[in-house]
């Protein structure tokens, strides 16, 4: 029995800082954190190595989802939608793609249930769908006609976010996997 590993965090750009000191102080003007804890969560963000230490940092500041957010529907048809960065994620998100590709990344995304659904319906499409290190994936709902699967993420972690991606794919992929790892890319380096 081998016992695998987990990712290694990924590091935080200066980018991610600026976002997440922003929640700090925005915390402090709506009254959540003092003066004391201000500065003593904005040491940590801009302290922060990596993107697990900044989330630690902000994860109990998230602003409370306004109600009426328990979907959201993605209709492409002949192109490409995105979602990533810190988007809200509602209990159940809707894909509807025709000839299209569709990327959902939960990275950084704000994620405050403990289940999120996707409903797909895909016809000569793909959709792409990235998740954090720990969520737990299934994709046994999803009726495949001509089409692949495939869940590249390992077995998750037992109190893991729980992924169920359900619907029909005709003649389209539906993959769901960790994020890519950064590279670095220099001009004058060759191998």
């Amino acid at each position: 029995m081998s016992l695998e590993q987990p990712p290694p965090a990924r590091r935080a750009s200066d980018n991610d800082r600026e976002r997440a000191a922003s929640l700090v102080q925005e915390a402090h003007g709506d009254g959540r954190l003092d003066f004391q804890e201000l500065d003593e969560r904005l040491t940590q963000v801009y302290a922060a190595k990596t993107e697990v230490e900044l989330r630690a940092a902000t994860a109990d500041l998230v602003p409370a989802e306004p109600a009426g957010a328990a979907e959201a529907v993605i209709r492409v048809k002949h192109s490409s939608q995105v979602r990533q960065g810190a988007w809200r994620v509602p209990e159940r998100v809707v894909a509807l793609a025709e000839h299209s590709s569709v990327k959902l990344d939960f990275t950084d995304a704000l994620v405050r249930r403990p289940e999120v659904r996707v409903d797909a319906s895909l016809k000569h499409s793909s959709i792409t769908i990235v998740v954090p290190a720990g969520w737990v994936v299934n994709l046994d709902e999803v009726d495949l006609v001509g089409s692949s699967s495939a869940n590249k993420t390992g077995a998750g972690a037992p109190d893991g976010v729980r992924l169920v991606v359900s619907g029909q794919a005709k003649y389209s992929s539906v993959v769901v996997r960790h994020p890519r790892k950064r590279r670095w890319w220099w001009p004058w380096y060759s191998k």
